[in-house]
């Protein structure tokens, strides 16, 4: 079951760089109106969008990760069993995230590359 843990784990921090790197593609150069998340918008804002990606994903992943270690140090069966539904709960939305981030960028690109024919 370890080995389980830290698969997920690592494929969750993974879709969070993705999720950060696919925001930066919808919200570059200067379209902070696309955020739909009113905090990430206000932190974006506030720092910059590459700024505001590389702080809010660093908080996140190290929330994460202290989360994970804290329940997977005590070895407790429960605890180990809610890590795991954590876990696969978070790869499930921010793979949706990253899906959804990626196929809005793919339709701006198509829409700017027919509004310059």
């Amino acid at each position: 079951m370890t080995i389980l843990l830290f698969a997920l784990w690592g494929s969750l921090v993974a879709l969070n760089i993705l999720d950060g790197h696919s925001t930066w593609k919808v919200l570059r150069p200067k379209h902070l109106n696309r955020e739909k998340n009113p905090l990430a918008r206000w932190i974006f804002s506030r720092l910059g969008v590459v700024w505001g990606i590389v702080v809010s994903e660093l908080l996140w992943i190290g929330f994460i990760t202290c989360v994970f270690f804290l329940l997977l140090k005590g070895s407790n069966p429960l605890a180990l069993k809610i890590l795991l539904g954590l876990l696969a709960l978070g790869n499930l939305v921010f793979l949706a995230l990253v899906i959804n981030n990626y196929l809005v960028w793919h339709r701006i690109r198509k829409r700017d590359s027919r509004a310059g024919d």
